[in-house]
């Protein structure tokens, strides 16, 4: 049996891969413990892992209400927390870790951490392709100013593991640490999607509040009012479902599983989160991406959907009419609809939580034969 630590952020589909990971883990008989913000207690906790929160780190709710600005500043003030950073490193000591997995949004503890000496992976939940982009880009410099070096941080340790499929990633040629793991399932995708009948479909726009999501939220709703379809929308506690005009053929849920949902889906109508894109084609689902961020990596999703062929992108501002006429098209497109297809009957060969499982096994087991004990409390 290894230990095993995760220390995250509360930052919406990051948590997803992380938690089937843990949980896959633990399945094989390994001590599993999280450490992140208080937001993220129940999802962990519902998956049977044990969770604790960040003792002296700053909290962070995504879904209150920010201007791009803010938001930015807020958000590189918690991946460069040093609190944080201090709390990672005590509770690591404190439960003689032999893996510590710290998402690779944490910058400032993954750089520090590194520098401890510590037996750290670095987990990419979504393109590693995004975060090349992002360390050398705005963020990058914001977290400069803050003491992280970030590109120096996302590529010290010893093992990467990016849960994303290879042939989606945009990047070239990436580090040897560097390990893809394709798309880590959410609940067990054992088949695709029926999409018989009148067309159905799932439309979520994240848990995390983006400017404009509302408005956008509206435009879906419609454009699916002049259409011959039936829509689910969720819209997470960023907007109340009370704020927006529902049209007959649709339902609107602050929350809903999207398992059975995507069982019998057409089309995902989504903003471009990575672990929202890789759930849907593992139902074999297609997947019209309106990307509200444009700083995250909801625009590369977009594209690499297209340019894959399993999903077209539009702006966040597009109109119903422009909305519509997409849904219209992709739900004729049978290409589209084969080329998702075949896509999801590739992931339901394998879950990515295993590979990423074995991979942890691995370095673990590596740092054992050469000598390395797990980390001392101080």
């Amino acid at each position: 049996m290894i230990t095993i630590l995760f220390a995250t952020v509360n930052a919406g589909g990051n948590l997803p891969p992380e938690v089937g990971i843990g949980a896959e883990l633990q399945r094989r008989g390994h001590s599993v413990r999280f450490l992140g913000h208080p937001g993220q207690r129940s999802a962990v906790e519902r998956s049977g892992l044990a969770f604790g929160a960040y003792p002296s780190g700053a909290d962070y709710d995504p879904t209150l209400e920010r201007s791009t600005l803010r938001g930015l500043r807020e958000l590189t003030g918690v991946f460069a927390d040093p609190r944080i950073t201090a709390d990672v490193i005590a509770a690591a000591r404190r439960d003689r870790a032999d893996v510590l997995v710290v998402d690779c949004l944490l910058t400032g503890p993954l750089q520090e951490v590194t520098r401890a000496g510590l037996p750290v992976v670095s987990l990419v939940h979504t393109f590693w392709e995004f975060f090349e982009r992002m360390t050398a880009g705005p963020v990058g410099g914001v977290l400069r100013l803050r003491g992280v070096h970030a590109r120096a941080a996302l590529t010290a340790p010893a093992l990467s593991i990016v849960t994303a499929r290879r042939d989606l990633d945009p990047a070239g040629s990436v580090p040897p640490a560097v390990r893809h793991v394709g798309a880590v399932w959410q609940g067990i995708p054992t088949q695709a999607a029926t999409g018989a009948g009148r067309p159905r479909i799932l439309v979520s726009l994240s848990t995390t509040w983006f400017p404009g999501q509302e408005q956008t939220l509206q435009a879906i709703l419609d454009a699916v009012a002049a259409l011959p379809v039936d829509a689910v929308v969720t819209t997470g506690p960023a907007v109340p479902p009370g704020r927006l005009r529902v049209p007959r053929n649709a339902e609107v849920h602050s929350w809903l599983d999207h398992g059975p949902e995507l069982a019998r889906a057409s089309l995902v109508v989504g903003h471009g989160g990575h672990s929202t894109l890789m759930r849907a084609l593992s139902h074999g689902v297609p997947v019209l991406v309106l990307p509200m961020h444009p700083m995250l990596d909801q625009p590369m999703v977009g594209a690499a959907a297209s340019r894959n062929g399993v999903g077209r992108s539009l702006s966040r501002k597009a109109s119903p009419e422009t909305i519509g006429a997409a849904i219209t098209a992709m739900l004729g497109d049978p290409a589209l609809t084969a080329a998702a297809r075949r896509m999801g009957e590739d992931i339901r060969r394998a879950d990515g939580a295993v590979v990423a499982a074995d991979l942890v096994e691995q370095f673990a087991a590596g740092r054992r034969a050469g000598g390395e004990e797990p980390v001392s409390p101080r």
